[in-house]
């Protein structure tokens, strides 16, 4: 039978200890040497899980986007140095590359912006440069998603500056996060305009009226799905779209001392947890995790202060979740809510295992 991983006593001593030691005593801004070890053979554990279920033409599942998110897994765990990439990931990556269609594209039905913005952030990953062309390619076709006068929006339209699936043009702010991410990751230069673009539709999907032109917003600076809709009712705010708004903010250049980005640091701290993605409850939890982890790391917020005014180092925290909720087999599953492809075991275990890589990235 399939069961989670059992406590181990040390595991169980960091459980207790980070509960109730203050902040300061636990390595505030990183994680301690004993839970580091720990979340490194979690790590292996995962990835020889992902192993096992490769299939022979490098994929995993047929499928080029759970492939990319488990190959980028392979390629930033801890250890992995340029270069010195194993047959099994070189496989998916060559996999990954042959996809690639005339316009830019890495993808092989549907869902276009998804799938190529995972492939992009995976060959970039591999730092080999035989992919740099294909990465360009990918690059500018990414930017041609974005929604702005070349298919009929004005700026006053409230999917401006958005990237949705590719195929609908509704612009949403996961595809939104996906899509930024790989631009990052592909180096589009910081003058680029599509970085300004992005910027007018992420501050749509914020509840921040002093910078939300529209007018169902609210002001706890959390984000929603798309302006005016949100998965968690009306237009309330929520998770896993709050950590994906700010690491969206990053990427378009907003330091950290920004006014919105602030704003999205504030719904965080009056929402901070590691149990639930507030707002949702269990569902898509797994991403919610992983955005988390990048989201945190890439604007430095190390120490994550609750209204109570208690401490929380979001590393440790995050940490010991994950090791928690790991099976003996090495994977992790959504076994609570299944939608959103969270009962899928290698979708799931490749966000897990990017999260925990983010963790140990400092």
């Amino acid at each position: 039978m399939m069961t989670k991983k059992k406590f181990a006593p040390a595991l169980l001593f960091l459980l207790l200890f980070s509960s109730t030691a203050p902040a300061e005593q636990r390595g505030a801004t990183g994680l301690s040497p004993d839970l580091r070890v720990e979340l490194e053979q979690s790590v292996e554990r995962g990835l020889e899980y992902l192993r096992s279920h490769q299939q022979p033409d490098g994929s995993w599942e047929s499928d080029s986007g759970i492939t990319g998110l488990a190959t980028t897994a392979f390629l930033r765990a801890p250890g992995a140095r340029p270069g010195e990439i194993e047959p099994a990931v070189r496989r998916s990556l060559d996999y990954i590359a042959a996809l690639q269609k005339p316009d830019g594209g890495i993808y092989i039905r549907d869902l276009p912006n998804y799938y190529t913005a995972v492939a992009v952030q995976t060959l970039v990953a591999s730092a080999d440069p035989k992919y740099r062309p294909q990465i360009e390619k990918a690059r500018e076709f990414l930017v041609g998603l974005q929604v702005d006068e070349d298919e009929g929006y004005a700026e006053d339209n409230m999917f401006y500056g958005g990237i949705g699936y590719g195929s609908d043009l509704r612009p949403d702010m996961a595809n939104m996060e996906y899509a930024l991410s790989a631009l990052s990751d592909a180096a589009l230069p910081a003058d680029h305009p599509a970085w300004e673009r992005a910027i007018i539709f992420l501050q749509r999907a914020q509840n921040r009226s002093e910078s939300n032109d529209l007018e169902w917003s609210a002001n706890d600076g959390g984000f929603v799905y798309y302006p005016g809709f949100s998965y968690s009712g009306g237009t309330t705010s929520y998770g896993s779209m709050t950590y994906a708004g700010l690491l969206s903010y990053t990427h378009a250049n907003l330091g950290r001392d920004d006014a919105r980005v602030q704003m999205a640091i504030e719904w965080i701290r009056n929402n901070y947890t590691v149990d639930e993605n507030p707002g949702l409850g269990a569902t898509t939890l797994y991403y919610y995790y992983m955005v988390f982890a990048k989201a945190l790391a890439a604007v430095g917020e190390d120490v994550i202060v609750d209204p109570q005014g208690m401490s929380h180092n979001w590393r440790e925290d995050l940490g010991l979740k994950l090791l928690e909720l790991q099976y003996d087999e090495g994977y992790w599953v959504n076994a609570e809510d299944p939608s959103y492809w969270q009962d899928n075991k290698i979708l799931v275990t490749a966000f897990t295992l990017q999260g925990i890589e983010y963790l140990l990235a400092r």
